[in-house]
């Protein structure tokens, strides 16, 4: 009845909690590579200054948790992450960012991170 309300083609009544939209989003993600093929993309990147509940998500929807590693002023450490994308390139499905993270940065390298991410089609959530 809301789609016919509204004209989207799908709708959620997805509580608005942050821990629930993460869970929300990952499988979204997942039924996403699913339907492209990719059900084996199973690795969730996060970084070590993301909030608590992002690992507790990802192993929720059975993903395996790859910590990136941050520089000295809290943002994500780029080269890590590069690393660690060229090592799970295949099965790589997405990057959880926290924003701002929990040292209260705003990552200067955002648009960058997003962008190796989504090179080998993993997702950013």
């Amino acid at each position: 009845m809301l789609c016919e309300i509204t004209g989207y083609d799908a709708f959620s009544l997805q509580p608005n909690s942050g821990a629930q939209g993460e869970y929300a989003g990952l499988v979204a993600i997942q039924r996403y590579h699913e339907a492209n093929g990719d059900a084996h993309r199973n690795v969730c990147l996060i970084p070590s200054s993301a909030h608590g509940t992002n690992p507790a998500s990802a192993a929720m929807v059975s993903m395996k948790v790859v910590v990136v590693g941050c520089d000295e002023q809290g943002n994500i450490d780029v080269e890590d992450l590069k690393a660690k994308i060229a090592l799970h390139r295949d099965n790589l499905s997405c990057i959880m960012i926290t924003y701002p993270s929990t040292h209260g940065v705003y990552e200067e390298a955002v648009q960058e991170v997003c962008e190796l991410v989504h090179e080998p089609a993993a997702k950013c959530i």
